[in-house]
């Protein structure tokens, strides 16, 4: 398992010193930053050091750039998980651990210490991870919620606790929510980004394997052929 930093918007030069000296701590393989506020060389005179992680990181204008190519996108919240909001059903960073096992390439977004993630980019990650706090004091600072994070991922990593699982073509994956999504345009148009978005959910903290990934597709393919061919359906033609 390789892990991708991802920090979004990050506006103090202090956190994003600390930060690159977790990056060192942790063995985090790669750094993307997108848009930072903060300088990398005013964050450099905090990274002691790990200096070199900074001026080494990659920084994009979109936050899509910095998930090419990941098998596993865990974005962060420090709002509890809410069961009325699809969205905002969060996993703990130890669940986090478990779910990245196996996997190739693994990124961890971090939000601007003011804000956070914006639901849309929220919306662009697999799976949400919120740490458990008190509610007497909630708030985490951003450099502290990544060291979290990033001891639960090297943990697993270096202890072998989570054995991993057969993964599936993340190209499967993705047809396979393709399908559903195209599935739940024709039967419920008003739900369909709901709905895609809780199948990707559910798709992703249950692990599936590559077997069953395989299966699912093989059913929501002819599915969705079989409802696309009805009379007074608009669907057209999937590729299988």
């Amino acid at each position: 398992m390789r892990v991708r930093l991802v920090l979004v918007g990050t506006e103090g030069p202090v956190n994003l010193g600390f930060i690159a000296r977790l990056a060192e701590n942790f063995e985090v393989d790669e750094i993307y930053l997108v848009n930072p506020l903060a300088g990398v060389e005013e964050a450099a005179r905090y990274a002691a050091r790990a200096a070199h992680r900074l001026r080494e990181a990659r920084i994009v204008d979109r936050l899509d750039d910095a998930l090419q190519g990941v098998s596993l996108s865990a974005c962060t919240s420090a709002h509890k998980s809410r069961g009325d909001d699809i969205l905002r059903v969060a996993v703990s960073p130890r669940e986090l651990a478990r779910l990245a096992a196996g996997r190739d390439l693994v990124a961890v977004v971090m939000g601007r210490e003011s804000t956070g993630l914006t639901r849309e980019e929220i919306s662009k990650c697999d799976v949400l991870v919120n740490i458990p706090t008190s509610d007497r004091y909630p708030s985490l600072n951003l450099s502290n919620a990544t060291a979290i994070i990033l001891y639960e991922l090297f943990h697993a990593r270096i202890s072998g606790h989570w054995r991993p699982r057969a993964q599936p073509d993340p190209h499967q994956k993705m047809l396979l929510i393709d399908y559903f999504s195209r599935i739940a345009g024709l039967v419920a148009p008003h739900k369909q980004e709901e709905a895609t978005r809780a199948f990707k959910a559910v798709l992703t903290r249950a692990e599936a394997s590559l077997e069953e990934v395989r299966s699912l597709l093989y059913i929501m393919s002819r599915a969705w052929r079989r409802l696309s061919q009805e009379p007074g359906v608009q669907g057209g033609t999937a590729d299988s």
